[in-house]
């Protein structure tokens, strides 16, 4: 009996012993495994850096239809649990926890280009513009979205072909404007006029302003009545 007995005991030993790798195996993996269950759980707990970044920036510019962000260096965190963006714009930037980090952005939409250049008191039209895929921030201002907002608007600055127009870079164009030839109306009790004139100032309804006579050069004063018309009252 005792051979028999031997046998038995190694039988039931060896399971035991095959069992000893593999919990070794298992205990190896575990660090592995925890780190992924680690990184699993900060990005579902921790805000996404960029997302915080593409919040902000779509508050900031609504009109942008399409992002490219790219940091500055490859050391750029992708979670963190204490987010802030601290400056928006072509240059962006996210702090996290102490360290700041920066992007460069780029936001694309469709809004208003000049199709010519225009000096600025020059009066404008739809035609001088077009809508077009532009950088938004490369612009740094609010863009005009239509181009018939153009209608009865002038440039108050510069405006140069193909680039963005600026709300900021245009104005409404006022009844008379200066250089404008303009319609003079002489009106007395007995006699009305109609002359030429060149306006020397700009002048909204009501306004006085000096007008030249262009076939004897004289000076006079006159008050708007009307688009690209002034009134002399006796």
């Amino acid at each position: 009996m005792l051979p028999g007995v031997a046998w038995m005991l190694l039988a039931v030993a060896e399971p035991t012993s095959e069992s000893g790798p593999s919990s070794a195996g298992t205990a190896a993996s575990t660090p592995e495994s925890e780190r992924s269950s680690a990184v699993a759980a900060a990005s579902t707990s921790a805000p996404s850096v960029e997302l915080a970044l593409r919040a902000r920036l779509a508050a900031r510019y609504p009109t942008v239809s399409r992002w490219e962000i790219k940091p500055f260096t490859a050391e750029m965190p992708v979670f963190g649990s204490d987010v802030k963006v601290v400056l928006l714009g072509s240059r962006s930037a996210v702090q996290v926890g102490r360290r700041v980090y920066w992007y460069s952005v780029a936001g694309f939409g469709q809004v208003v280009s000049a199709t010519r250049g225009a000096a600025p008191g020059q009066a404008l039209v739809p035609g001088d513009g077009q809508l077009s895929e532009s950088n938004l921030l490369a612009a740094n201002c609010d863009p005009v979205l239509d181009p018939a907002e153009l209608n009865g608007k002038r440039a108050k600055k510069t405006l140069r072909a193909n680039e963005i127009v600026c709300a900021a870079s245009i104005e409404p164009r006022p009844l008379v404007a200066r250089g404008d030839e303009i319609t003079v109306r002489y009106l007395s009790s007995n006699v009305s006029l109609t002359i030429d004139g060149v306006a020397q100032n700009d002048g909204r309804a009501g306004d006085s302003l000096l007008v030249l006579n262009p076939h004897s050069h004289d000076l006079f004063r006159a008050v708007v009545s009307g688009a690209r018309e002034v009134t002399i009252h006796e």
